[in-house]
């Protein structure tokens, strides 16, 4: 038998909700939230919740929260943070009580007002397809009935509830949408509610086939699946309406402006980057990469006795009588010649060093183009670097040539990844 968290406020829509869903024989645990925003009728509110769970004789959770001051330390506005506050806590007590879901009371009248809001600022599709009846943890039974028949529902079973004296104010967008636009819509068309439905319906079939297009360019142009991604900037030049495409593509990963990746996909040069909060995309020769960014440090220090490393890649060192041949993943250089501690970093701008077997200085971006390095394996390569942030080798390709073993040598350190 399923168990469902039902968020209950004390007005018309969550009492109804508990009451259907109560009726239905479906097990309730009533949640309650005290925001501390309306003084007396705030708390009034909290009592009303508890005689009606009494009444129902199903369990009750309340909890009662300081809303303004979570609001100013976390730079929200009211409405933001009750909605922060509230969706966490009904997270946690639907999972002390083992509930497969929770329920809320949008109905179809919010979804109106939730449309009309989104349209206003300019939205795309997904802003216009409303409040889905069902996501992961959350379920809205009533998103297909209207304010007027939950209202017709509650006289005809005799039910009470509260009214929140904040909805009759104009002072939130949603109220003076809700008192003063959707009553005019009504008055054009009666069955504009039905209708709206309806054009809804519409929209979300057409967001669903653009996603399953979308999905198909993806796997077009996605050359590998796990980061770095590299991304065929062909695909995605020839691809109809690709502003719309780009933005599909990258939205999730952080991406919210389309001209952006216009300008980087079509016209930056290789080496150009963008980045979100979570991600980079970087552009080479006829493609992009995608990558992650890890919030870590980027330089990493090396004792004098250090052995070995594992993170953030695998270095062994050992000390020899006599220096043997180089490999790409083996060096051996004069430890007479170091200064401690090591740094391991990666490229910075204006880096030089001297090529072993190239006889004079080289710039490392040079290195780069001639060793054909896309550029996201230019911001990945590792470089160990001397005390004084002279370059010693570049990981697993060359060594500088300043730090080889000569006749005076006396004591060799041999670096390796294993």
């Amino acid at each position: 038998m399923k168990k469902w968290l039902v968020a209950i406020s004390g007005g018309v829509d969550s009492v109804v909700l508990a009451h259907l869903l109560h009726s239905q024989g479906i097990e309730i645990v009533l949640a309650h939230c005290n925001f501390s925003l309306r003084g007396a009728e705030s708390d009034a509110d909290e009592a009303f919740v508890r005689q009606y769970a009494a009444t129902l004789g199903v369990a009750l959770e309340v909890v009662c929260f300081n809303t303004k001051q979570y609001a100013k330390d976390c730079g929200l506005n009211t409405q933001l943070a009750a909605r922060e506050l509230r969706y966490r806590w009904f997270a946690e007590m639907a999972k002390k009580h083992h509930c497969s879901a929770i329920a809320t009371a949008h109905h179809a009248n919010d979804n109106i007002e939730t449309f009309i809001i989104n349209l206003s600022r300019g939205s795309g599709l997904d802003g216009l397809l409303g409040i889905p009846q069902q996501t992961a943890q959350l379920v809205r039974p009533l998103l297909h009935m209207q304010r007027a028949e939950i209202l017709s529902y509650a006289q005809q079973h005799g039910l009470q509830w509260r009214e929140d004296s904040s909805n009759h104010t104009d002072k939130y967008v949603r109220n003076r949408i809700r008192h003063h636009i959707t009553p005019q819509l009504l008055q054009v068309h009666p069955n504009f509610v039905a209708n709206f439905q309806q054009t809804q319906a519409y929209l979300q079939q057409a967001s669903r086939l653009i996603d399953a297009y979308i999905a198909q360019i993806q796997k077009q142009a996605f050359l590998n699946d796990t980061f770095p991604i590299k991304i065929a900037v062909k695909v995605l030049e020839n691809t109809p309406e690709r502003t719309l495409v780009l933005h599909k593509l990258f939205y999730k990963y952080g991406f919210h402006n389309p001209p952006d990746l216009e300008q980087l996909f079509f016209k930056a040069e290789a080496g150009k980057y963008i980045v979100s909060a979570t991600h980079q995309l970087v552009k080479d020769k006829d493609c992009v990469f995608l990558k992650e960014r890890i919030a870590q440090a980027q330089e990493y220090t090396i004792e004098r006795n250090t052995v070995a490393i594992s993170e953030p890649i695998a270095l062994c060192f050992n000390f020899l009588a006599h220096p043997i041949d180089n490999t790409p993943y083996s060096i051996c250089i004069a430890a007479d010649k170091l200064q401690y501690p090591l740094l391991l970093r990666h490229k910075r701008e204006g880096d030089v060093f001297y090529p072993l077997g190239f006889g004079r200085k080289k710039k490392l971006s040079k290195f780069f183009i001639d060793e054909k390095y896309s550029q996201i394996a230019r911001e990945s390569q590792w470089l160990l670097c001397n005390g004084d942030g002279a370059i010693i080798w570049v990981v697993g390709k060359r060594m500088d040539s300043r730090f080889a073993p000569n006749d005076t040598t006396t004591a060799v350190l041999m670096i390796e990844q294993p």
